[in-house]
Formats: structure tokens, sequence, C-alpha cells
């Protein structure tokens, strides 16, 4: 026999009408739990309005994947985007490499875009890690030696991800340029606007300090030089010519008194004329004094 479904309501009898189908199961008994076909299933109220608010919700949610499938694909707000620098400081140094250098710019640390450890190239040599500063806006590395040359500084995340090259991470390799702390000149020779009486023919002690003993290698090629002037107006006469040195001691360095003395051997025929000495340090600063020759 069949189970007994709750639902099912026998149609109400009315007067005239045909008595109702009762079908006959397998076993020869009545079985008024088959409803007779044709007939309507009653679900009740409270079924129907089961129904229906499932419905209404299923309907809610189709309708809400189907906006989020029409939203177009947009960066995800966590994506800080690519690495870039902006400027270094210094953007020089020497071929020895060991400078301190500070790189600013944008995403330098992990990013959604390239993610792991970056590492500092000047040129195509990596710079050693770890770094002294590292944040998303400055990373702080040592520049390795190099030849001399302008190459460009990269940021690089693994092969595929790197800052693009641009003027504003440019820098220059080549030979320290000094910065003489140049004092002087010291007795006998007085310092412009003074113009210096002697004899032609002399030897002239000319004396300074550098700050320290910075070696002999501290003239540019073809200084010390003396020119001509005009004894009344200090306008030059004539071209420059280099000096002639007071025998082999030229140039010195006395470690007590801190200064050099360079000889400068005057010529006898400078008799009544007036001269600029010119001593160019290869830091490229010119230092003079003038003189009147009897």
């Amino acid at each position: 026999m069949q189970p007994r479904n709750p639902l099912w309501r026998p149609p109400a009898h009315r007067a005239g009408d045909p008595p109702p189908h009762i079908e006959k199961d397998q076993t020869g008994l009545t079985s008024p739990l088959r409803p007779p076909a044709g007939a309507r299933i009653s679900l009740g109220p409270r079924v129907t309005s089961l129904l229906f608010a499932a419905l209404v919700f299923l309907a809610t949610l189709l309708t809400g994947l189907a906006a989020l499938a029409l939203v177009p694909a947009t960066a995800s707000a966590a994506d800080p985007g690519p690495p870039a620098i902006t400027s270094i400081s210094p953007n020089q140094g020497p071929v020895t490499g060991g400078t301190e250098v500070t790189i600013t710019g944008e995403h330098l640390r992990d990013t959604i875009n390239c993610g792991g450890t970056p590492d500092v190239f000047f040129g195509t040599t990596v710079s050693d890690g770890p770094y002294a500063v590292h944040t998303d806006t400055t990373i702080v590395a040592i520049a390795p030696a190099h030849a001399a040359e302008t190459v460009h500084v990269t940021v690089r995340f693994g092969a595929s991800c790197a800052t693009v090259p641009t003027s504003a991470d440019l820098y220059t390799y080549g030979d320290p340029v000094p910065d003489f702390p140049f004092t002087g000149f010291f007795q006998p020779v007085d310092n412009l606007p003074a113009v210096n009486s002697m004899n032609a023919g002399r030897a002239v002690p000319v004396k300074f300090s550098l700050g320290g003993d910075e070696g002999l290698n501290i003239f540019n090629s073809g200084y010390p030089a003396s020119q001509q002037i005009n004894c009344q107006t200090g306008d030059p006469i004539d071209d420059v010519e280099e000096t002639v040195t007071a025998g082999n001691s030229s140039l010195q360095y006395n470690q007590n008194t801190g200064q050099y003395t360079y000889v400068w051997k005057t010529d006898k025929a400078w008799k009544d004329t007036c001269r600029q000495l010119t001593l160019q340090l290869t830091d490229g600063t010119n230092h003079q004094a003038n003189f009147q020759f009897n």
C-alpha cells in the first residue's frame, strides 16, 4: 500500500455530484489515500507562503549574482602599483664604490605586482645587502665598484619586475673630486688686493694650507702659472706662463706647521713689471697673488 500523502485532501462532495471515484489496489482493497486522476492538491496557506518566500529569496539571489557578473574588473585597492625611482642622492661617486646612496621612490617594498625581496643594481652590478634603510619609499644602498661611466640605478624584484630607467636614477662613476679647504697665502706673500713688491730674480716662498697633508699632486696640469698685468689696473697684459721652480724643492709640506710651501723662481727680466701668480688646485679652484718687481 502506498504511504499516506499528508498534503492530499479528498474533494468536497456536493449534492448532485457523482460519487467519488474509489480505486482498488492490487489486493483488491479500496484505497482512499490515492487521489483520483485530475484531482487538485491543496497546499494550504502556510505552505503556500513559505514557497512564495523561498521563490522571492532565490530570485533576489540570482539578481545579485547577475549584477556582480556585469561589474567590470578593476585594480584591487590593495595593489600599490609597480615600483618607481624618483631620485637618488648622491648621484655620483668613485669607481672604487662604497658610497652610501639614498634611493627615493614608490612601492620599493614587496608589491602584489612584483613580490619577493628586491635587489638594487648599479648598471649590471648588484649592490650587496642587507640595506641600511628599506621602506616603501626609501632604500639606502652601498654603490658597488664599477668602471668610470654613467649608469642607471634599478630596483628589481626577480627577473620580470623592475623599475623603469629614467633620468632620475642616473649615477656617475668617476675619480673622486677633492674639495680643499684652502687658507693663505701666508707671509711673506700678502693676499689680494695687496701688491707684493720684491726684486726680480728672487725665489719667492708661497705658503698656504689645505687643512692637512693632501700629498704633492695638488696642482692641475700647467700650474702654478703667472702672467704680466697692468701695474695700475691689474688687467692682464700677456699670456699665462707656467712658472719656473727653484731647484728640486718646488713644493713641500711641513708636518709641524701643516702648511705647503711652493718656491717660485722669478725672472730678472721682470724688473719694473707686475705679474699675477695663479695656483690652480685639482679641485678646480684658483688662488692668486699680485707682484711688482724692482
